[in-house]
């Protein structure tokens, strides 16, 4: 089995998210149970709170009508300091009540949009990938998320480039596989609304190259387009691979010749190691 390293960078910001509001998922197709499951507590969720603020808000009342009963010009006026503090409990508790049926619907919100959304979409295709991905042989390390930084600026296709985000980059000794996964669908293709998918990979892999190959010598690198629905039509003479995720393994173990030897290759594990982004 292939050595993983890091994580799809699509689904570790979707579960960032989902835990700030206090939602905890581990895998994709976790959302639909958990949102079944809000659904469901929801109601009774919110008649358990209305009953306990209910009974909190009776308890004040009680309070501030045994205050109001007591005699005296001096304990009259201590007591209207009391009363108005018991009134601001109230006020906390209605608001407490109202925060948690917002808290609640908002969740459940928020999980209803995510479920439909191009996001969560992306996201299972990353993880799928690497799911496939960690069945390469030994002798493969798979790294997910890398952020590629070089320390210069160097110029391709007359842009300057310096940095790219890359999905997936499997190290094997016949070289480097810089992988896009992308999981569009025919209406989002059509709407044209997208940065070009080759020219994004040509750039990463580029850029990937020229660092291997300042710190390493001419290493290899191969870009492949990891494709779970529609593409935009490849550019004429395009050298970008593209290929349905459950090919990836299959066509990253036809390359059997060695490139990189043995020591080589933990030296290059460890460089691009430092791009991973720390959790």
């Amino acid at each position: 089995m292939a050595i993983v390293v890091g994580e799809s960078g699509a689904w570790r910001e979707i579960v960032s998210n989902l835990r700030q509001s206090g939602l905890v998922v581990h895998l994709p197709n976790d959302i639909e149970p958990l949102l079944t499951s809000l659904r469901a507590t929801y109601q009774p969720s919110v008649d358990r709170k209305h009953s306990e603020v209910a009974q909190g808000i009776a308890d004040i009342n009680t309070r501030i009508a045994n205050l109001r009963a007591e005699k005296g010009a001096w304990r009259s006026f201590i007591n209207w300091f009391r009363i108005w503090r018991c009134n601001k409990a109230i006020a906390r508790l209605q608001q407490e009540e109202r925060k948690n049926t917002a808290t609640l619907s908002g969740n459940i919100n928020k999980l209803t949009v995510l479920l439909k959304s191009r996001e969560l979409m992306g996201a299972k295709a990353e993880v799928e990938v690497i799911s496939r991905l960690s069945r390469l042989p030994a002798g493969h390390t798979v790294f997910n998320d890398l952020r590629l930084i070089a320390n210069r600026y160097i110029y391709f296709d007359g842009a300057a480039l310096q940095s790219a985000q890359i999905d997936h980059l499997v190290l094997s000794p016949a070289g480097v596989f810089v992988i896009e996964t992308k999981r569009w669908s025919k209406h989002f293709v059509e709407s044209g609304d997208y940065h070009d998918p080759f020219d994004q990979i040509r750039r990463a892999a580029y850029l990937c190259y020229d660092e291997l190959r300042e710190a390493f010598g001419k290493i290899h690198v191969r870009s492949v387009i990891a494709c779970a629905g529609e593409l935009p039509s490849a550019p004429e003479g395009s050298y970008v691979k593209v290929l349905p995720v459950d090919e990836l393994v299959g066509y990253i173990s036809w390359f059997r010749q060695s490139e990189i030897t043995p020591e080589a290759l933990l030296r290059v594990r460890h460089f691009f190691e430092g791009f991973i982004p720390k959790r």
